[in-house]
């Protein structure tokens, strides 16, 4: 029961971080296209790496107490997982909108729900993988 309650509690935290890396991302994309006129896709790539940035930053240490080191190979999975979740995430609001005929911000929201789900399984399965699970940490 109490490992159980350590993945719920993990979960949340990853939850929590989740919220944070949306309003960095939103943020400095407001800013980017309102304030300084850049074009909308370079300000979305720019305002998804650093709410990616932010992610990264807490998540290796608040959520996952990882002890490796910033530039490591855990930086070059979250990378890729978060690149291929970003992808899944536009492909599932496509099949949403397009083809199943939800609105915008529904089929936004399924997405949002879906890749957090998987982001945080694979994050905590093979990203931010404890090598020491078996060992009792504080």
């Amino acid at each position: 029961m109490k490992e159980h309650w350590a993945e719920i509690k993990k979960f949340l935290k990853f939850g929590i971080t989740g919220v944070m890396n949306t309003v960095v991302d939103f943020a400095v994309y407001t800013v980017l296209v309102s304030l300084t006129g850049m074009g909308l896709y370079v300000s979305q790539v720019i305002s998804y790496c650093c709410g990616m940035l932010n992610s990264y930053v807490v998540n290796r240490k608040w959520t996952f107490d990882t002890q490796n080191g910033f530039f490591s190979l855990e930086l070059v999975k979250f990378i890729v997982l978060n690149l291929a979740m970003m992808l899944l995430g536009m492909g599932i609001i496509y099949l949403c909108v397009e083809q199943m005929g939800f609105h915008k911000l529904a089929g936004k929201l399924v997405s949002t729900v879906l890749v957090m789900a998987i982001n945080f399984v694979v994050s905590n399965l093979w990203v931010f993988r404890n090598k020491n699970k078996g060992k009792q940490t504080s």
